[in-house]
This record gives structure tokens, sequence and C-alpha cells, in this order.
């Protein structure tokens, strides 16, 4: 039995009122074990034949059958896990994340099949070593050449057995010789595995490939047999629909996607001063008597206020409206903090349209991709809360009086310095033991810090949800197509 049939496949594009019919009734069957190379020029439909036999695109009429299964008749998880099980891409672009490292981008069809990390690390190991690129596990796609780029997209492609290799013109970015050592590795793999590669130069395809097909039109124009390969017989896999599972995501969304720091960097410096000012009014808040006598001694002395109406005034004002006005103020940093975060979160996902479509190329689910980047903010929220945490040590200490200048004045310099420690260990003390000390007034506990960040994160994650999901469901496969 072929390991891959079609049968009078018909597909087409709507574009307003026009429609182009691109492919036009073709069949053809491919024998596993064999090298088959699809030629045509730019809008004969061979990109749209290879996207159609990856489950990737939908077609209007025909049958297509992998490992004698109509997919035509599956539900969208039985389509996921052919893809992830059968079928492995090697692009032109590679279409590697950038950043993560170049073993994590080899594991993910692994991970995204629920496979452990440790198991899935390993066997990704095995993958770069069988191309040569062992040595090369730790660091990330852009320190290497575009042929070792391509070779770890092959090492990912290969990494979960796939039975079906869809190269989209491998060697388009490569020099030739580069080009002649992808394809001998492809033609390696082969002897095992079925590679059907799309591609301009017909001299590469003629001697590296069994079979030769040229596309004209969207129909078959010629289909030759330049090598005679000894047909496999594998035994049909009994497919798992497997999911990649919530720890799996998780972890996974601490590898990939990070946001562009250079772009957003001053906007995540806007969270976390925002944070940092509504923890440390919370503080103040709590004990808004000793502030208020400590540093605006000036609106309470009643000489000045007595001398200056618009004084008396302000104190007035304050005295009676301060914790409304406070909470007011608290309550429009946070919110300012969750809009902002969700305009720059939304962003990065537009950004990060083609790493989805990889994702989606190599078996994982809508929910999946959603729940992903559902899981994202949890490392941003770690990384703002960093930053917080240091600015709010350090304004805690400012407002529990850590710097006596007149001591200084006085030339005290002893008691100058022993007050630094004694506000600096009662405001750590306070912290960690979550209890107040006697040494500091204004009291910041851990409870405080994690309740908020717990509010955080959960307000990011449901606001994230959303534009996640959405995005997860338009069709981004046409931005790893080369025609």
């Amino acid at each position: 039995m072929s390991i891959l049939s079609i049968k009078k496949l018909h597909k087409s594009y709507t574009h307003g009122s026009n429609t182009t019919h691109v492919l036009k009734g073709i069949s053809l069957d491919i024998e596993e074990g064999s090298f088959v190379s699809i030629l045509g020029r730019s809008g004969s439909g061979k990109t749209t034949l290879l996207n159609v036999i990856s489950t990737l695109m939908e077609y209007e009429k025909g049958k297509v059958i992998i490992d004698g299964q109509d997919i035509s008749k599956l539900r969208a998880k039985k389509i996921n896990a052919i893809r992830n099980n059968y079928i492995g891409f090697v692009f032109q672009e590679f279409n590697l994340v950038k950043d993560m490292s170049v073993l994590d981008n080899v594991a993910t069809p692994l991970i995204l099949n629920g496979v452990k990390f440790k198991e899935a690390r390993k066997k990704a190991i095995i993958a770069l070593t069988s191309v040569g690129l062992e040595q090369y596990a730790k660091v990330r796609p852009p320190e290497l050449s575009g042929g070792q780029q391509q070779r770890v997209a092959i090492a990912r492609a290969i990494v979960n057995d796939q039975k079906i290799i869809l190269c989209d013109e491998p060697t388009g970015a490569l020099d030739d010789y580069t080009a002649k050592g992808i394809l001998e590795l492809l033609k390696e793999l082969s002897k095992t595995k079925t590679v059907i590669m799309v591609t301009h130069d017909e001299e590469f395809a003629k001697t590296y490939s069994d079979r030769m097909i040229i596309l004209v039109d969207g129909n078959i124009l010629k289909d030759e047999i330049i090598h005679n390969t000894e047909i496999i017989e594998s035994k049909k896999r009994k497919l798992k629909e497997n999911t990649a599972g919530l720890l799996n995501l998780l972890m996974y969304s601490f590898l990939s996607m990070d946001i562009d720091k250079k772009r957003f960097g001053k906007t995540f410096r806007t969270f976390s001063i925002s944070l940092t000012l509504f923890i440390v009014i919370s503080v103040i808040n709590q004990n808004l008597d000793i502030f208020t006598e400590r540093y605006l001694k000036f609106f309470v002395q009643s000489e000045a206020a007595d001398k200056n109406i618009i004084l008396d005034f302000i104190y007035q004002f304050l005295e009676q409206n301060i914790a409304s006005l406070i909470s007011v103020i608290l309550y429009i940093l946070i919110a300012f903090c969750i809009v902002s975060y969700l305009f720059v979160f939304t962003i990065n996902i537009m950004n990060k349209k083609r790493e989805i479509a990889v994702l989606k190329a190599f078996g994982a689910s809508q929910e999946s991709i959603a729940i992903l980047f559902m899981f994202r903010p949890i490392k941003f929220t770690i990384a703002i809360f960093k930053d917080t945490l240091i600015y709010t040590f350090i304004l805690i200490l400012v407002v529990n009086n850590v710097f006596k200048f007149r001591e200084i004045l006085v030339a005290n310099y002893f008691g100058f310095f022993m007050n630094i420690l004694e506000v600096t260990y009662g405001t750590i003390i306070s912290f960690f033991l979550n209890t107040d000390s006697n040494l500091i007034e204004f009291h910041l506990h851990y409870s405080h810090i994690v309740y908020i960040f717990g509010i955080v994160i959960v307000l990011f994650m449901i606001g994230s949800l959303i534009p996640a999901y959405k995005i997860s469901r338009s069709n981004t496969i046409r931005m790893l197509a080369t025609e």
C-alpha cells in the first residue's frame, strides 16, 4: 500500500468575486521509502499541493489518503495526530524559533506530542547527532550558518520518527555546495522515510530524487521514474491522539517566544514602576497618620495653615478624602498596567505568526497554542516583579527614613550608619518573616507581594487568552509557503 495516495484532488482560491483553480484533479501514489521531487513554475500549484498533503490546507474535492487514512473523514484532533506522527517539515526559510535553543527547537514535535521534557531532549540529541550537529545543541539558530540551520530543521522533521518528510525549497536559501550536502542528507533519509521535495532546480531533482513530477497550471505534465528504489513495507501505525499537556505547555512557555525587550523594554519598566507605586502607596495608606506627621508637617502645623487659606483648604481636603484618593490612584495604576500589557502582548502575538504556524505544522492544536500563550504572562510577570521588588525595597527604605541627614549635619556619623543598618534590617525582617518590626514604621510583608503577584498573573492570563485563541484560529500556513 502507498504511504500517500491522492485521488482527483481539486483546490482553488477565492479573492472577492474571482476564483483561481490551482489544482485540477491531480491523482498520484507515492510509495514509502522514495525521494520524490515536484517541479513547476511559480503558480503551477506545487506548494499548494505540498500544503494539502501536509493536512494544513483544506481542499474542495478529491481524496488525500495517508497510510490508509482518508484525512477528509477525520476529526481535527486525529489530523493533528497524523501531522505530528507522520509528517515532518523542512522549509526554505528554516522557520526555527530564534529565541529558543537548537535542542528545544528539535524537541518541539515531541513536546507537542506529550513526551516529557527530559525524554524529548534525549531524543532531540539523537536526531541532532544524525545530522552532525549535536555540539550545537545549546546555541540559538541565529548563531548558525544557513546550512547548519537547515540541518537543525531536518533533525526536527525526523525527531518523532515521522514517515513523510515534506521539503519546500529546502536549498533555496543556500549556496550550491551547502545545498548538495543537504540533498545528500535527504537522500540518505529516503532509505527509511518518504521524502517529497518542491524545487525549481531540475538538475538537483534529477541527481538526487528517485522520481520527478512536473506540474503545469495545476495538472501533472510529467511523472518520471529516475531511479528504481526498493519499496519499504513498514507496519501501519496506531495513532495516539496525545496532547502536549498543561505541564509541557507551561515549561515550553518559559523557553520560547520572548517579548522583544529592545522594543518593549520601556513598557516593562513602566509596569514595574506602576506596580511599585501600587505597593508602596498601599503600605503608606496603612500608616497614613505616621506618614502625614513625618512628611506633611508643613500642612498640619496650625501656624502655617492659619496664615494661608490655600494651605488650610488643601489640609482639610486631604484629611477628609485621602483614603479615597489613594484608592483611586491605586486602581488607575493597576488598570494602566493591565491595559498596557494586553496592548504589548497583542503586538507580540502578531509578530509571532510564523512561529505559531510552525507549531501548527508539527501538530499543535488551536487549544494548545492558546493555552501556551495564556501561560506566557507567568514568565513576563516574574520578570516584572523582579524589578518591582528592587524598586519597592528602595522606596520603603526611603519612606522609613533610612537616611537621617540631620545626623550628618551634627557630625553624628555613627548614628547615621547605625540608622541605615537598623532600617535595612527591620525592612528585611518585616518582609521575610511577614511580621511587623519595632525598628521601622512602614512594613512590607511578602504576603502582600504574593497577593498582588497572583492577582496580576490571573488578570494577565485571562486577558491574554482572547487574543491568543483568536490568532491560533487564523490561517497562518501561507507564511510558511514560498510560492
